[in-house]
């Protein structure tokens, strides 16, 4: 099937300026860094006891007994909503899916700054609905703000993706990552507005609205996982196919993994949730999960190995990150497979997002910035995420959880260093394709950074 308008193709837009595809994902990117690092900071205050009581309490709604696990949704809803899914989706997703499509333009660029204005207010009301002395009802709102600011990125995600390229250009050549983009926005498209009708409700019907907001985010972990696994595949599948040298071996067969945990995860959790409600959907189905998660993950991994295989590996500080976010894969899927495992496997996803996100990141900043950043500490910011990591999925509590804090706590010390140096350095010009010939995908086709048109 092709895709692409005349007007996509041959109207120039300027893509640098207020709703340039570059300045709304840099925003994006930009708001995911202050966010993961209030999140990291919360969870590290959390650990080692420096929080106020007061403060833990009032998070815990009156459930003491039950503190650590209701804080505990809170600091991943806040890591998950304002850090890892908008880094991936709509940071990565705005600045680079053009590029791939060898797109001029986003296809609404205004309702793409829209929907970071939304998703940034949300952040800031969910930080002032952190204190006790703030109604229940602001953070309902900011959720509420925060669904409709994605759902407009993922309807301008579909429709760029569908309109933007070039003339005659076929889904089918389309590269991984567009395709994982675009099946995150159709997911986005089917989970939200049901997501905000739940909001809705439990501000219409007043009484405990922490608790409902509890179990609504709890019954959202389903879809969450695979919103957060399908962009991350995307750029994992790239890097790996950057430094093995070799295309991605079976893609029909990744694709369609892809879209089992889109459209059919998606359809599955709207279709069960609108017939039965919370109150039966205190936590997913173990068979769903495994055929709709589980399954479509192992075929990825698959394919990935079979790439590896027939490539020559390169060691790299991305391709580093990138097989800390297979571990995790690996770790999680272990996971599902045990009685009451789920929880844990939120949180190895959560990790795993987030590899994902710093392996983007350390393999794209060049195009972005001009730079690429400096091996020592990046490979130093590995090793502390890792350490922190092992150390937080061991133990949540005791002195393994409040050591993998503060590794997590001073990863993210030094990736802000590594961010200000990259950031405060005059931009240079790097080759074009700075990764070598392993890179083949249009966007190391063009300057770096890239300026003016796509």
């Amino acid at each position: 099937m092709p895709t692409g308008t005349r007007f996509g193709a041959g109207e120039a837009r300027n893509a640098d300026g207020a709703c340039g595809y570059r300045t709304v994902g840099m925003l994006y990117l930009v708001m995911a860094i202050v966010a993961g690092m209030v999140g990291g900071l919360l969870a590290v205050g959390l650990q080692v006891g420096l929080l106020p009581q007061t403060l833990t309490d009032a998070w815990a709604g009156g459930d003491i007994a039950g503190a650590a696990g209701r804080i505990g949704r809170r600091h991943g809803m806040m890591m998950v909503f304002f850090c890892a899914l908008p880094a991936l989706f709509g940071g990565f997703g705005n600045w680079f899916a053009p590029l791939l499509l060898r797109a001029r333009a986003l296809a609404f660029p205004r309702m793409a700054l829209m929907g970071w204005g939304l998703v940034a207010a949300s952040f800031v009301a969910v930080l002032v609905g952190l204190s006790p002395t703030v109604p229940a009802q602001v953070s309902l709102f900011a959720l509420m703000g925060w669904s409709l600011g994605m759902l407009l990125q993922a309807i301008n995600m579909v429709a760029t993706v569908l309109n933007m390229g070039p003339m005659g250009q076929r889904l089918r050549d389309m590269p991984v990552f567009v395709w994982a983009q675009a099946l995150t926005a159709m997911m986005v498209v089917m989970v939200m507005p049901v997501l905000a009708g739940g909001l809705t409700r439990i501000i219409l019907a007043g009484d405990d609205m922490s608790g409902q907001v509890d179990g609504l985010l709890h019954v959202f972990a389903g879809p969450e996982i695979a919103l957060l696994l399908l962009p991350s595949i995307g750029i994992v599948s790239q890097i790996i196919e950057t430094f093995s040298g070799a295309p991605l071996q079976m893609p029909r067969l990744v694709l369609g993994a892809l879209v089992v945990m889109s459209i059919g995860g998606g359809s599955v959790w709207v279709h069960d949730l609108l017939h039965g409600g919370l109150a039966r959907m205190a936590a997913p189905a173990a068979i769903v999960q495994l055929g709709l998660i589980v399954l479509p993950v192992l075929a990825v991994l698959v394919a990935w190995a079979r790439t590896v295989r027939v490539g020559h590996v390169r060691a790299s500080v991305p391709m580093e990150w990138a097989a800390g976010f297979v571990a995790l894969l690996l770790v999680g899927s272990g996971m599902s497979l045990l009685p009451g495992g789920m929880a844990d496997v939120h949180a190895a996803t959560l990790y795993a997002a987030m590899f994902a996100l710093f392996a983007g990141f350390y393999y794209w900043i060049g195009k972005m910035m001009g730079h690429v950043a400096p091996v020592g500490a990046s490979r130093v910011h590995f090793g502390l995420t890792v350490g922190g990591t092992v150390l937080s999925l061991m133990a949540f509590h005791g002195l393994p959880g409040v050591m993998g804090a503060v590794l997590m706590g001073l990863s993210v010390v030094v990736f802000a260093g590594i961010v200000v140096r990259v950031g405060m350095q005059p931009r240079t010009s790097l080759p074009a394709n700075y990764w070598g010939p392993g890179a083949r995908t249009p966007e190391w086709q063009s300057a770096s950074p890239t300026r003016g048109e796509a």
